[in-house]
């Protein structure tokens, strides 16, 4: 099968023949791969900056952001049928399974000896097939197909914005996203959906196609900081700096949560913190739940407000687009089928 493949001996990424995953056994399902999304993390594996093959492999398949069909059942499945739309989940549980991942929390695992599917030990989904586990499978409704590859950078928003609102004592009203990538905007969308005030922040000029599709969908965008005020701040542009520049316009009791801030020193300001009772947390990963939750958040959505995210890619450009992504471009989405 064609399988988008990462060798860490020779440092090369292309597109390249590789071995169909092996049958099924019981409790598993072969999938046939429809379209895989490409983020900031395939791009960091791909760069050698983390990530591992499987053991006693020297390549790895990226692709974490997958939607598939279920092509065969093996014994004992018995939640799934063929034919079905599915998103897998990305991590998988480490062995034998800490207090977190035994309770269905692997995204909260306290070992970190998990692995995840085209990151850390496990191929990722950038080819033709795959097997995976029917717990690993999350269904998703056949009138999601246009837009099931957003489950999984949804589902990371989910778990985000229940962390918020969980650490916030108060009664928030005011959200600030920072960056107007996949996740910023799937963030203002989900803080937008659930009632709050919104405000984007990212260095997209007024007039970029970005920003006027957030101003269109009644979210505000800036590209400073000055007249802002908020109860909760998402950092979704990988930045710490900004984030932690963010914590001036930071409301009393307020939450900020770290999604993609690259490493850095940053000094905080924790005087303000102290008396503002501020709140700063990060979150990774999501759960099932969170996927389930993704799911019917992105069924509520008018599709005006996701279509325009997707850039739709052959699978043969793979390798140029995770190391030269088109600039805009918000979302790329590699087509496996093609």
């Amino acid at each position: 099968m064609r399988a988008l493949r990462l060798d860490f001996e020779a440092r090369r990424l292309a597109v390249a023949d590789h071995a169909e995953p092996a049958e099924t056994g019981a409790g598993q399902v072969r999938l046939r791969l429809i379209e895989c999304g490409v983020c900031g993390t395939d791009r960091g594996v791909a760069e050698f900056e983390f990530g591992a093959p499987p053991a006693g492999e020297t390549g790895l398949i990226l692709g974490h952001e997958a939607v598939a069909v279920v092509e065969a059942l093996g014994s004992g499945v018995s939640r799934l049928r063929v034919g079905q739309l599915v998103v897998p989940l990305v991590r998988r549980n480490c062995g034998p399974g800490c207090a977190m991942c035994s309770r269905g929390r692997r995204d909260n695992c306290l070992t970190g000896e998990y692995v995840e599917r085209g990151i850390f030990g496990l191929h990722g989904y950038l080819c033709d097939f795959a097997v995976d586990h029917e717990d690993d499978l999350v269904p998703v409704p056949a009138e999601l197909t246009d837009v099931a590859v957003l489950v999984e950078p949804a589902s990371v928003v989910e778990k985000a914005w229940e962390l918020a609102l969980r650490l916030h004592p108060g009664e928030p009203r005011h959200v600030l996203v920072l960056g107007a990538g996949p996740i910023g905007i799937l963030a203002a969308w989900c803080a937008r959906s659930c009632g709050f005030e919104v405000t984007v922040l990212s260095r997209e000029s007024e007039d970029s196609a970005r920003a006027q599709l957030l101003i269109r969908n009644g979210v505000r965008y800036t590209q400073t900081l000055d007249g802002v005020g908020a109860d909760i701040v998402i950092e979704a542009c990988g930045s710490a700096a900004l984030a932690v520049e963010s914590m001036r316009v930071l409301r009393r009791l307020g939450v900020v949560i770290l999604l993609g801030a690259r490493p850095a020193e940053v000094r905080l300001p924790t005087l303000d913190m102290i008396i503002g009772n501020h709140i700063l947390a990060a979150s990774v990963n999501a759960s099932f739940h969170h996927f389930e939750l993704a799911v019917a958040r992105l069924r509520s959505y008018d599709r005006s407000w996701l279509r325009p995210l997707l850039h739709r890619l052959p699978l043969a450009q793979a390798a140029e687009t995770i190391v030269h992504p088109p600039g805009a471009a918000v979302k790329i989405v590699h087509r496996i089928s093609d």
